[in-house]
C-alpha cells in the first residue's frame, strides 16, 4: 500500500474481476478464473459529509458505504466521519461478472491505504465477504468470487467454510464476454440446489478438466434459471475451450486460445475482450 494520509492525499485500492467455472449456489463449492478487468477506488477522510461517487452511474452505492464503515471500524477510526470515495470499474454490474466482490476489495484497500494500515490479502477478502453479506448482494457469501478478484488464477473454494481448496495459475488465454443489456434475474436458490446431484458430478471432474466443468456448469445454470444456452453452445461450436454463464448470468464468458479467436467472436455481441489474470496478489 502506498497512499499517504493528508488533506490532499488519497488512499488507493485496486481489484479485478473473475468469471465462473462452477457456481457455488448449487453445492457451496465454487470455482472461478481471474480476469484482467479492473476496479479502482480512491478514498480520503475529508470533505463535508460522506460523498460516494461510483462509475458506471446508476450503481447503488450502499455496498461501497458498508465497506468504508467496516474498514474504518477495523482500523479504529470513526465510521461516522466525513470522507470522499470514488470507485471506477470496467466490470459491468449485475451481469454475473463479480463486480460487487471486486468493488469490496478495492474500497477496503483504499481505506486501509489512506490510514497506512496493513492487512493480509485473505483478511481483506474475508472483510469484503462480510460486507457483501451485510448488503444482501450475495446468496453464497461469494468467498470464491472475492478470492478470484483479489488473488487471480484458478480458484476452487468452499463458500460455507470460507476455505480455498485449490489455487493455481490460470492458463494464459483470451476471454470473450457477451454482456446483454438485461441484468440478472431473481431466481430462487432452490432451483439451483435441486440440481446439486448433477453439479456433484461436475465437481468430480473440476480439478482435472476445468474447461469441461465450466461448460457443464453453464448448462446447469441455464436449466435452473430458465435461460437460453444458445450463445454458449455456439461459442463451443466455433472453437471455444469453454463457455458458460458467469455467476447466474446473463453474461456469458468464453475461453479462447491466445491469439486464436475465431471470426465468430468479432460479432458485436461479444462486447468485452480481456485476458485471464494468471496470478494476482
Amino acid at each position: 500500500m502506498t497512499g499517504c494520509r493528508g488533506e490532499e492525499k488519497f488512499g488507493r485500492g485496486e481489484s479485478h474481476g473473475c468469471i465462473s467455472v462452477v457456481n457455488a449456489i448449487f453445492t457451496g463449492i465454487g470455482a472461478v478464473i481471474g480476469v484482467n478487468l479492473a476496479t479502482s477506488a480512491q478514498y480520503r477522510g475529508a470533505g463535508d459529509g460522506q460523498r460516494v461517487d461510483v462509475s458506471p452511474e446508476g450503481v447503488d452505492d450502499t455496498l461501497a458505504r458498508i465497506c468504508v464503515r467496516r474498514a474504518l471500524e477495523r482500523v479504529g477510526e470513526d465510521p461516522e466521519g466525513s470522507y470522499e470515495l470514488r470507485v471506477v470499474s470496467e466490470i459491468p454490474p449485475s451481469r454475473g461478472l463479480k463486480s460487487s466482490s471486486s468493488a469490496c476489495n478495492a474500497v477496503i484497500k483504499a481505506v486501509l491505504d489512506y490510514h497506512g494500515f496493513e492487512m493480509d490479502a485473505m483478511d481483506v477478502i474475508l472483510l469484503g465477504v462480510e460486507c457483501a453479506r451485510e448488503a444482501g448482494v450475495t446468496v453464497t457469501g461469494s468467498f470464491d468470487d472475492a478470492c478470484g478478484c483479489e488473488l487471480g488464477g484458478f480458484i476452487v473454494a468452499d463458500n460455507v467454510r470460507n476455505r480455498v481448496l485449490i489455487r493455481r495459475p490460470a492458463e494464459d488465454l483470451d476471454v470473450m464476454i457477451s454482456v446483454p443489456d438485461s441484468v440478472k434475474g431473481c431466481v430462487p436458490p432452490e432451483n439451483y440446489r435441486a440440481l446439486a446431484p448433477e453439479m456433484e458430478e461436475v465437481l468430480s471432474i473440476l480439478d482435472e478438466d476445468p474447461y469441461r466443468a465450466m461448460t457443464l456448469n453453464g448448462r446447469l445454470v441455464a436449466r435452473a434459471a430458465n435461460l437460453s444456452g444458445t450463445v454458449a453452445d455456439r461459442a463451443m461450436g466455433e472453437g471455444a475451450l469453454a463457455a458458460s454463464f458467469s455467476g447466474t448470468g446473463p453474461a456469458v464468458a468464453a475461453l479462447v486460445g491466445k491469439g486464436q479467436r475465431p471470426k465468430f467472436f468479432d460479432d458485436p455481441l461479444w462486447g468485452i475482450r480481456t485476458e485471464t489474470r494468471r496470478w494476482g496478489r
